[in-house]
């Protein structure tokens, strides 16, 4: 018997953070496809059914912060616990600012919009399926790395692209407007992307 299953014997993990993680990504991949299905329907219900999901995520968070200050010993790096539950949580924010810009500043969804999502929706169910497994089968877990990231880059390319189309528009406010639409999905990308960073490093302490 090593010295960490001795340890674990002794002073047990009071608090399974594993299953923590996995419900917050959980709430974020409902979450983001809620803001999907609303860019087609822009249905009152979907809205608050998605700040249902950021609420949800939130109190997660919080609660998983509390016990990482009561918790003797935590499965892995409590900082990296702390960490991804950090950038997740900025994923579900931008969603919902996402959401919240396009009301305030009447944007309506074009194929950039619902591309970029779509592709972030992506990142986000895969980062659900390998947190699932992450205790079980560290190895296994680390299988979607690569389309995660690929699907941050697809999305960095529609931004690029949605820019290019809006600064050749003759209305400049609009073209603000979409930046402003087009950035906050880009930026919950990014935080996903730090998500992927976080979790890659676990997984690599784990094996």
């Amino acid at each position: 018997m090593d010295k960490r299953n001795i340890f674990d014997r002794f002073f047990p993990v009071k608090y399974d953070f594993y299953e923590m993680l996995n419900k917050q990504a959980e709430l974020n991949m409902l979450g983001i496809d809620m803001l999907h299905k609303w860019l087609s329907s822009r249905s009152k219900n979907e809205e608050e059914e998605l700040l249902r999901y950021v609420k949800e995520a939130d109190e997660v968070r919080l609660d998983m912060e509390s016990k990482l200050i009561e918790a003797f010993t935590t499965p892995f790096d409590r900082e990296d616990i702390y960490s991804i539950s950090v950038e997740m949580d900025k994923v579900i924010e931008f969603a919902k600012s996402t959401l919240e810009s396009m009301e305030a500043f009447e944007v309506e969804p074009n194929d950039i919009i619902i591309n970029m999502v779509e592709k972030l929706k992506e990142g986000m169910d895969f980062l659900f399926e390998s947190l699932t497994i992450l205790e079980s089968n560290p190895i296994k877990s680390q299988q979607n790395i690569i389309k995660m990231r690929e699907a941050h880059v697809e999305v960095e390319r529609l931004y690029r692209n949605g820019m290019a189309e809006a600064f050749k528009c003759n209305d400049p406010m609009h073209a603000l407007k979409q930046r402003e639409v087009y950035h906050h999905i880009k930026d919950a990308s990014a935080n996903l992307e730090y998500t992927v960073d976080i979790f890659h490093r676990i997984v690599v302490r784990r094996v």
